[in-house]
């Protein structure tokens, strides 16, 4: 049985597609107006490979996501992420980004090119985000792995 008969489905995805957009738009502005449409509950799970002091292997609601982000900023300054491509998986947004800085400590710019960040949504609302370092895993996670991944490592072939 069909939940959303004809295009209903694609046109919830499309929707969920252009939240996503949206929260990254309000947080390249600094509009607070961006965790509108992230759940009070959302539950936030870094990739276990981030292991620079202090982060949490999971943040829970408003508090806990900007407690990741301030992790964040307190390890880079001049931070911004950036979506390079964007990929609808239904009830899932995966974006590639591209995550700029410079280390804090060291001054060293840092330019990284391999994130994927899994965005689950629930009735309009980002309830889940899963920050994953490897693009290709976080599409195969979600089923997509049909087309090129922008900054993953060539496949070799023997």
């Amino acid at each position: 049985m069909e939940l959303f008969p004809g295009d209903r489905s694609r046109a919830v995805s499309r929707e969920n597609v252009e939240i996503v957009r949206g929260i990254y738009d309000g947080w390249s502005r600094n509009d607070p107006e961006m965790m509108g449409p992230i759940d009070p509950a959302i539950e936030v799970y870094p990739d276990p490979r981030s292991a620079w002091p202090g982060i949490e292997s999971c943040y829970r609601g408003h508090e806990g996501l900007a407690r990741y982000l301030a992790s964040i900023y307190d390890a880079f300054s001049e931070y911004r992420a950036e979506v390079e491509d964007i990929r609808d998986a239904g009830d899932q947004v995966v974006t590639l980004a591209i995550e700029r800085g410079r280390g804090k400590q060291s001054g060293v710019p840092v330019y990284i090119r391999h994130t994927a960040h899994i965005w689950t949504l629930r009735d309009g609302r980002a309830v889940r985000l899963d920050v994953n370092w490897d693009r290709d895993e976080a599409l195969r996670a979600v089923g997509l792995r049909e087309q090129p991944v922008p900054g993953a490592p060539a496949e070799r072939r023997g």
